[in-house]
């Protein structure tokens, strides 16, 4: 159970204090694309999320879309953000964390993987050893049918209860 339990759980991205981390020796960020920071199957990034990615610049952190998606979405998202970006990272599977890891000259235990799905993104995050942060889901009724079952799952385990954000 160690596995699914994230290391941050934070409401919103703003409430990551990316200096604090940065001065903790976190120098590198993973994230996850639909639900993160875009609906479901949409390119539209939150305007959080645009935030969040400018201060982490300013910060000089690495930064990563790390996301299952294809690349036909993923890339001109990354593109368009100014980010590296690693589609079909088949998570929770670790050869593609390492992949990327070894993609962004990092180490794991000095890399955020930020995501708001327990069974891909913080289980494995987890096991390649990097530093998990846990969202809720920008839009939790408009998911794949996969994480939807996931979702009952991670509420028989106590996430997700009672965060909430909105996509603005």
């Amino acid at each position: 159970m160690k596995r699914l339990d994230p290391r941050i759980r934070v409401d919103t991205l703003a409430q990551l204090d990316l200096k604090a981390l940065r001065q903790k020796g976190f120098k590198g960020i993973l994230i996850d694309l639909d639900n993160t920071i875009s609906p479901w199957r949409q390119n539209r990034i939150t305007e959080e999320a645009r935030r969040f990615f400018r201060e982490a610049k300013a910060l000089d952190f690495k930064i990563c879309l790390f996301t299952n998606a294809k690349p036909h979405r993923a890339v001109p998202v990354s593109q368009n953000l100014g980010i590296r970006c690693f589609p079909k990272a088949h998570k929770p599977f670790g050869v593609h964390y390492r992949a990327a890891l070894r993609e962004m000259e990092l180490e794991a235990s000095e890399t955020l993987m930020i995501g708001d799905q327990i069974f891909t993104d913080i289980w494995g995050g987890n096991r390649a050893g990097c530093h998990t942060v846990l969202l809720p889901p920008l839009y939790p009724k408009n998911e794949f049918v996969g994480t939807k079952c996931l979702r009952v799952l991670e509420r028989i385990f106590g996430y997700h209860q009672t965060i909430r954000r909105s996509g603005n």
